[in-house]
This record gives C-alpha cells, sequence and structure tokens, in this order.
C-alpha cells in the first residue's frame, strides 16, 4: 500500500474545484455539510485554503503565475481519483466509515475511506491486494459453523425482507422446510441485530463523470456470530434467492472473486 494523503471533505472538495472539477466538488462538500449559499461556501474554502498551505499542498510560485496553485502529482492524483472509470465500494452498517476503490490504470487501484462523511484517506494498492483490504475493512471472525444453514426465497420475498413489518408476509408467501424455516429464523435475528439492513459490496462502471456509474455487479451479504450469510441467486425456479451461512474460508472465497474482477477490468 503506497499512502497519498488524508484530508477533510471541505479540502477534498478545494482541490477538486482547483483542478477543474466544480461539480464533482459540490457533491463532495454537501454531502459532508449539506447545501450552502454562495456566500458561506466562499467562507469555508477561505479557511480551507489556509489549510491546505498549512499542510504544504498550496504551490505559491503556481499562484503568482497565475497557475492552479497545487503541485503536479496533486493535480495527477485528483484527475484520476475524479476520472476513474470503475469503483468497488463496500458498505460497513456498523462503522462510520465507507471504503471505496477506485481504478487508475492498468494494475493500480486506489483506496478511499470516508470516515463520518468528513475525513478522506487515499493510498494505492495492486488488484491482488483487494481481497485483504475487504476483509481488514470488515474485520469479521473466524467462528467456526456447527451445522448448514441455507433457505431460498423468491424475489418478492427478499424485496420484502427490507422492512421489519413485512417478515409475516414473506413467511406467508414463501415455502419452508422445518430445517429452512430455522435458517430463515436465525437469519432474521442477524438482521434485526443490524437495524433490518444488508450490508453490500457494489462494483460501479463510470465511463463518463457527465453520466451516473453504472452498476456492474453487487454481492448482498451480513454478518452473524455463526458466520457471514450470503446472498446469491440461483436457477431455482420459484424461488432463486439462495440465503446461505458461509465461514470465513467461504467468505474470503467471495472476496477473492472480487478481486479477480477487478483485475480482469483492463482485459
Amino acid at each position: 500500500m503506497d499512502y497519498i494523503m488524508t484530508c477533510t471533505s471541505a479540502e477534498l472538495a478545494l482541490l477538486v474545484t482547483l483542478s477543474g472539477y466544480p461539480g464533482v466538488a459540490k457533491g463532495i462538500a454537501e454531502a459532508s455539510v449539506g447545501e450552502k449559499s454562495q456566500k458561506e461556501w466562499e467562507a469555508i474554502m477561505e479557511v480551507t485554503t489556509h489549510q491546505l498551505i498549512l499542510k504544504q499542498l498550496w504551490d505559491d510560485d503556481r499562484e503568482l503565475k497565475g497557475e492552479v496553485p497545487l503541485r503536479d502529482e496533486i493535480q495527477q492524483f485528483i484527475k484520476s481519483y475524479v476520472e476513474s472509470k470503475w469503483m468497488v465500494r463496500c458498505s460497513n452498517k456498523g462503522q462510520s466509515s465507507i471504503l471505496m476503490i477506485h481504478h487508475i490504470e492498468q494494475d493500480t487501484w486506489m483506496t478511499h475511506i470516508i470516515d463520518r462523511d468528513i475525513i478522506h484517506e487515499f493510498a494505492y494498492i495492486k488488484s491482488a491486494d483487494i481481497p485483504n483490504i475487504i476483509r481488514d475493512y470488515y474485520s469479521f471472525s473466524e467462528e467456526a459453523i456447527e451445522e448448514t444453514q441455507l433457505f431460498h426465497l423468491s424475489d418478492q420475498a427478499f424485496d420484502l425482507l427490507s422492512e421489519h413489518r413485512n417478515e409475516r408476509k414473506v413467511r406467508k408467501i414463501s415455502s419452508f422446510s422445518p430445517d429452512e424455516e430455522q435458517s430463515f429464523q436465525m437469519f432474521l435475528d442477524d438482521l434485526a441485530l443490524q437495524t433490518w439492513s444488508l450490508y453490500n459490496i457494489s462494483v460501479f462502471h463510470h465511463p463518463s463523470i457527465e453520466k451516473d456509474p453504472i452498476l456492474e455487479n453487487i454481492v448482498f451479504f451480513l454478518p452473524s456470530a455463526r458466520g457471514i450469510w450470503v446472498v446469491e441467486y440461483s436457477d431455482h425456479p420459484t424461488a432463486p434467492v439462495r440465503i446461505a451461512l458461509n465461514t470465513f474460508e467461504q467468505w474470503c472465497d467471495l472476496l477473492n472473486g472480487v478481486g479477480l474482477e477487478a483485475a480482469n477490468v483492463n482485459r
């Protein structure tokens, strides 16, 4: 891992603005502090300029020449970040941080950790590092599974599970065997501990900064004291959503698949 920098949302927004991407900068800033008037933004940016000077990210000589007051390597970093065509996004319901991994070029990627929508930390990595980066980010335990837990849902039932009040309806429209009923209840217990929300790892293709990114792939999962529940699609005729409790080793295999998908971006 090759550390790049740590900055606040306001600092990142100013760096992105100075590098020629004001629309992107506006989104970064508003995600952190909400909408502001023009006068308020100017005041925030003035203070932020002083912070960049203190961090020695501001180039006075370039400013005196009327040029962008950022070193070449900073401008290149921002350009690579903003114009990245591929991104892996990892949600983490148990923490206040988000991990995003941006493709830069060939086998080079960039990790981007956002803490509480305020602090941004960047580092360069290789595609082979991605599985371990994601595994360390989630830090799930290696508890062993005592017995197989598995059940199937229809697309409709899976969509309904996004709200707790739909639990009875899901049971009504599903045909569980006794074993599946037990697994389903275990899953619900774990889902309740996570405020009824699943985690996910999403892969996005972003061909242009003027357009919304395209979701290429997504994996839903849920940590448990007994393993990791993983949602997959099967060829089951009526209930294609397969939800199974995976071992830690199976979880690592899944992350290896994410890394393999990332390695194939340029192929």
